[in-house]
């Protein structure tokens, strides 16, 4: 194996830990925080899925950003999975977030493989986004919905609400999301601030390895 093809590779493998093992964090912190009953008091606006989206996409992109190839989205979607199928199978708990947790990211690694951004706040990185985010939601509605079993109406209540209004209210979330750290991008630029030191930190193979370990172990002890 040559020298170029071995970086290349380690390359893929830290940045799936790395960005996996964030969202297994956000997962097992956010996530939880956000199945609380008092969040309830929020409605759709505190809804886990409007919130957890944007910050999964965020993370697949900057994956794809990094890695340099799409499919290292697909890894950090197995990863991420795996991390919560293993809570899933110790306290027996339901499967179906890790179903949902593949089809985020092979809809988002089918969405980069078509928009193909350069950078990930971007509008082509939304436009990225939008398409994942209308095809996760379509997919997973009619996996929640056993339409063998469902009246037109009740499909099309479940259209309506994941499909259009969950989904216009995810994008929106991504979008003053998005804003906010352009206008931070922008502000560092004239600053001229630089985090050299810190992104070697934060690339390094030990961060990486350290966060997906700290994954495992958040997703284990918050169930």
């Amino acid at each position: 194996m040559d020298e170029t093809r071995k970086n290349n590779i380690l390359n893929i493998l830290f940045s799936v830990l790395l960005f996996g093992g964030l969202w297994g964090v956000v997962e097992a912190t956010l996530g939880s925080l956000l199945h609380m009953p008092f969040m309830n008091a929020l409605g759709i606006f505190g809804t886990s899925t409007a919130v957890m989206l944007p910050i999964a996409y965020f993370l697949m992109g900057a994956c794809y950003k990094r890695s340099g190839t799409f499919r290292s989205v697909l890894y950090m979607g197995i990863l991420a999975a795996s991390i919560k199928a293993l809570a899933c199978a110790i306290f027996h708990m339901s499967f179906n977030p890790v179903f949902y947790m593949l089809i985020e990211a092979l809809m988002m690694a089918g969405a980069l493989l078509v928009i193909r951004p350069k950078n990930v706040v971007s509008f082509n990185g939304l436009a990225t986004v939008i398409i994942a985010n209308t095809a996760y939601l379509l997919a997973s509605t009619f996996i929640r919905v056993n339409v063998m079993n469902v009246t037109a109406s009740e499909l099309a209540d479940n259209m309506i609400h994941y499909v259009l209004t969950l989904n216009c209210l995810t994008i929106l979330y991504t979008l003053v999301a998005g804003s906010v750290i352009y206008g931070l991008l922008k502000l560092s630029e004239v600053k001229n601030w630089s985090f050299d030191s810190v992104k070697k930190i934060v690339y390094s193979p030990i961060t990486a390895s350290i966060v997906a370990a700290s994954a495992v172990v958040l997703t284990l002890a918050i169930h």
